[in-house]
């Protein structure tokens, strides 16, 4: 402790990151390993209907470390990005608010889908910046290497790709104001629906892309066809970035099972 806290008073940083990576850390393994041994396709009779691009005889276990050691460097990246928000002093000139009667209640229940809006719309042109080829081998290819990407694929990211992410997350809070529970609420379901884009099996009812409403909600599916495809798709939770400037694929993955 007296070393913890000898460090903490010449880098400041480091209370605020640790506890992020803690929270961070934690809520991620449980989620994505939960996840994993409940619904990977390396376990048949698992939940929800296996995608069709997967091949036959895929072993998820094959890829899971290499996903898993990326994801703990992305956790320490998000972590120190906290740190430094906070020890800097930049949190301050942020949104957020602690007292809730600063804003009215329905305030902080209409914060958290407009915090997934805004999200959705700062990932997809960041997701499209990154596929450009300057940025491509540098920065995402690493995700990328997850073809048929797993739960733990939801942070198998190079460190500099991990700080743009932390970035435009952290960019929400300087938009709107955010009551911090409702920022966490957020990121928590921001976590799970990653988590769920990335974990091999689709739950949503077949035929989803052709509803009304589903044909602007981003799917496992959909997210499927970008990891075999490299391109289209581009979206985190929503398709209408993808609907409006024409990158969406809705073809079924096992057209594609045999391109790459």
């Amino acid at each position: 402790m007296l070393l913890f806290d000898a460090l903490t008073a010449a880098y400041p940083f480091l209370w605020p990151a640790f506890f992020a990576v803690m929270l961070y850390g934690i809520r991620y393994l449980v989620i994505a390993g939960a996840m994993y041994l409940f619904v990977a396709p390396a376990h048949a009779g698992g939940w929800g209907r296996t995608l069709p691009g997967i091949p036959p005889g895929f072993d998820a276990r094959q890829h899971a470390g290499r996903e898993l050691r990326h994801s703990l460097v992305t956790i320490l990246v998000f972590g120190l990005v906290n740190g430094v928000l906070y020890s800097c002093g930049l949190i301050k000139a942020s949104l957020l608010y602690f007292r809730p009667e600063d804003h009215p209640v329905w305030w902080f229940w209409l914060s958290i889908p407009l915090m997934f809006m805004l999200h959705d719309t700062l990932f997809y042109w960041l997701h499209r910046l990154m596929h450009l080829p300057l940025l491509f081998g540098t920065m995402h290819r690493v995700h990328h290497r997850s073809v048929h990407p797993t739960a733990f694929a939801a942070y198998s990211f190079h460190p500099t790709e991990a700080l743009a992410e932390a970035l435009i997350v952290s960019l929400i809070i300087f938009i709107i104001p955010v009551h911090p529970l409702a920022f966490l609420i957020f990121q928590t379901l921001s976590t799970v629906y990653n988590i769920y884009g990335h974990c091999g099996r689709e739950f949503y009812p077949e035929g989803m892309n052709a509803h009304w409403l589903g044909r602007w909600i981003n799917t496992s599916t959909a997210h499927a066809i970008h990891h075999l495809k490299g391109r289209m798709n581009y979206g985190l939770y929503f398709m209408f970035w993808d609907r409006v400037m024409h990158t969406a694929e809705a073809r079924s993955p096992d057209t594609e099972a045999h391109t790459r």
